[in-house]
């Protein structure tokens, strides 16, 4: 049976989830269509989706159409989710993308677009809402190819638009199928007369494009020879796979139209899930060797989770792709992530917030549904004990968005970091941290909207009040210039007492080198069995620098001279002697704060670019350019200080009318001077002040 994986992607609202609800109900695979403004949708289920009327989470769902097992995970549009749509790359072969009849590419088609190129999944194209008002299939194709610079297949041509809009061509078949009142499918007719000459010159578009794919299909064309329907199938369906032509399909999920063609073409252009014959792995016991499997039910079990789901009742849930091997139920699996051995119980197929049983074994293209699997988590790969191998990391977004969480309550805060840290099983997008420098717990994700509704949802059903804040910039400081400094540490107390003497010179290091040590005794001015002892010093005395109390970076320390007592010295003394030595020459150095720079990408339509420029100057970042990526969208590419950014996604909301998004990593460290600087020192005494109190 032909397997195929499949994502729905797209912008926010353009109709994924009710193109699932629709395609649900036409294969029969649910008696009644479900519907999101009422809040029946198949896919979004969870409470906080049908309150929203937005997917917050991807779901998957198996069906069977004719002779494919076609497995669909629909992903969420808004960017604060977009954790959601990176993970079900894992677990898909390809990707059909909802663009709106009227409004086209949009911020996040673009971003999800450029994510499938880096990672080459394959792309088809749905135009929904064609029933809309100012509907204009001719106008979004442009829109398309503007923008992607790709070549576009018109596998289908949509029979009228707006309220006319009663159908679609399939160009292969040279059919029209037409809608009269609710039906699943459309009726099988003959193509309108007065589409019959764009029909015409669209399928010869489309054999042109099939001809190219193969030697074998192309000698047939140039021959005169025509081909037929199975070889235009086969030809388009591998040019699709080489990412060289991207098919277009139409349809109006609000009227249930086109959704079943849609799918008889999908099933037919999508990629199998073995169409890529081997998949590079990496040897359990030396990541630096690759191990190739092939991609077959009789080659070596491994699969990847990719998908992680917490229930009330049933607990922790894996999805699973098996991308080769086979996999039986009752069978010990080898999770290499984990360095442990789990034993696999029950096998089901998804459907949604339920799943399927599955009376056979699993095999290489199956996505499966894994419970009392207590050690797996996303990203993990599950293999043969005998021969065990991993898959490389999954690479997913930087967080763009920060808060500090505590509870109300005290004697509820290992209560609320248990229940952060359950949420960030589910999430691979929401990270939960304590902070050792700043004493905080640090949740951190994608936007605002994420942790609403994870917050919200801790606070019903948990009964946790919490206090959130900005959390605070983890500054480190430096030295700017050489200096040196000795110190004796001498303390006689009756016995043995403490003695060291230390001479200690340092020096700035390039940013990012971080500390180096160097002994520089000569004659043996202080016994090697003690050196040790200073460096310790040195680095405990790095952990609080001399202008703020914030961790020292990017300085060279050496040892140069020093004495010793033959019977009072010892390492402690010499570690004291160290410490006290690297203040003193720290505060003759310049010393500085340095604040974290980030590496800041906007994304934002051509009317927010003057605004956002100038609210960048004002944040003390530095524009190193703009691109027009499509779409009439605009990235920014710029380095900005961290602590300008703490509330940067609510500000950009604001700034942009809520369609605007960014994306942003650590750069480097730069030093901070005047104002900024003394600001940085009053605000860290008074909290440190505060703090203290509290004690």
């Amino acid at each position: 049976m032909k397997k195929i994986n499949i994502a729905l992607t797209g912008h926010t609202s353009v109709g994924k989830t009710s193109f699932l609800d629709d395609l649900l109900y036409d294969t029969g695979s649910v008696d009644a269509p479900g519907t999101v403004d009422e809040g029946k949708s198949m896919s979004d289920y969870d409470e906080e989706e049908i309150k929203r009327k937005i997917s917050i989470k991807s779901t998957v769902f198996s069906l069977n159409h004719e002779d494919a097992l076609i497995n669909i995970v629909d992903t969420p549009g808004s960017a604060d989710f977009v954790g959601e749509v990176v993970s079900a790359f894992y677990g898909v072969d390809s990707m059909l993308m909802l663009v709106d009849a009227v409004n086209g590419v949009e911020i996040e088609t673009t971003k999800i677009w450029n994510r499938a190129a880096g990672i080459k999944i394959p792309v088809l194209f749905l135009v929904n809402k064609m029933d809309k008002e100012r509907a204009d299939y001719r106008k979004v194709i442009d829109n398309i190819k503007e923008n992607f610079k790709t070549k576009l297949l018109l596998t289908q041509l949509p029979i009228g638009q707006e309220d006319d809009f009663s159908g679609v061509i399939d160009l292969i078949k040279m059919k029209a199928f037409v809608y009269s009142e609710s039906e699943k499918s459309g009726k099988e007719q003959d193509i309108p007369p007065e589409l019959k000459d764009e029909s015409d010159a669209l399928r010869n578009e489309l054999i042109e494009t099939a001809a190219e794919s193969t030697d074998e299909l192309t000698e047939k064309y140039l021959e005169g020879e025509s081909l037929s329907e199975d070889e235009i199938m086969r030809g388009l369906r591998e040019m699709v796979q080489k990412r060289e032509a991207v098919p277009v399909l139409f349809c109006s999920c609000a009227l249930n139209r086109g959704v079943f063609e849609a799918l008889n073409i999908l099933k037919e252009l999508a990629p199998p899930s073995n169409f890529r014959e081997t998949i590079t792995t990496l040897n359990l016991s030396d990541t630096s060797k690759e191990v190739v499997l092939e991609r077959n039910k009789d080659g070596q079990l491994c699969g990847i989770v990719f998908k992680t789901i917490i229930d009330q009742f049933a607990g922790k849930i894996s999805i699973l792709r098996i991308l080769s091997g086979t996999l039986h139920s009752e069978e010990e699996v080898y999770n290499a992530s984990r360095d442990k051995k789990e034993k696999v119980s029950k096998l089901g197929l998804p459907f949604g917030k339920t799943q399927k049983s599955l009376d056979r074994d699993a095999e290489e293209g199956d996505i499966i549904v894994l419970t009392k699997m207590p050690l797996a988590e996303t990203g993990d790969t599950l293999t043969s004990p005998a021969k065990p191998v991993i898959l490389p990391e999954m690479v997913l977004p930087s967080p763009v968005h920060s808060v500090a969480i505590k509870a109300e309550n005290k004697k509820e805060e290992d209560k609320l970091a248990s229940l952060l840290q359950r949420a960030s099983e589910e999430d691979i997008a929401f990270h939960v941290q304590y902070n050792k420098e700043t004493k905080q717990t640090v949740i951190s994700g994608m936007g605002e909207l994420q942790f609403n509704i994870i917050l919200s949802r801790l606070k019903e059903k948990n009964g946790i009040d919490y206090v959130a804040s900005t959390p605070l910039v983890a500054y480190r400081e430096t030295v700017q210039s050489p200096s040196k400094a000795d110190y004796k540490h001498k303390k006689q107390s009756g016995g043995h007492g403490q003695y060291g003497q230390v001479f200690l010179e340092i020096e700035p290091l390039p940013r990012g080198e971080g500390f180096e040590f160097l002994d520089k005794i000569v004659g043996g001015a202080i016994p090697k069995g003690y050196i040790p002892g200073v460096e310790k010093g040195v680095r405990e005395a790095m952990e609080e620098g001399v202008v703020a109390g914030y961790p020292v970076v990017d300085v060279r320390a050496s040892l140069v001279f020093g004495s010793y007592h033959e019977v009072d010295s010892s390492e402690l003394a010499f570690k004291i002697a160290g410490r006290q030595a690297f203040k003193l020459a720290m505060d003759k150095a310049k010393p500085t704060i340095l604040e974290p720079v980030m590496d800041l990408k906007v994304y934002v339509d051509d009317q927010y670019t003057g605004d956002i420029m100038s609210d960048l100057n004002s944040k003390r970042g530095r524009v190193l350019g703009m691109d027009n990526i499509g779409g009439g969208i605009q990235l920014i590419r710029a380095k900005v200080p961290q602590a300008e950014l703490l509330k940067y996604s609510i500000e950009l909301r604001s700034m942009t009318s809520g369609t605007g998004s960014f994306e942003m990593e650590f750069s480097h460290y730069d030093p901070i001077s005047g104002k900024i600087a003394e600001d940085v020192i009053k605000a860290t005494a008074m909290r440190k002040e505060e703090e203290a109190k509290e004690k």
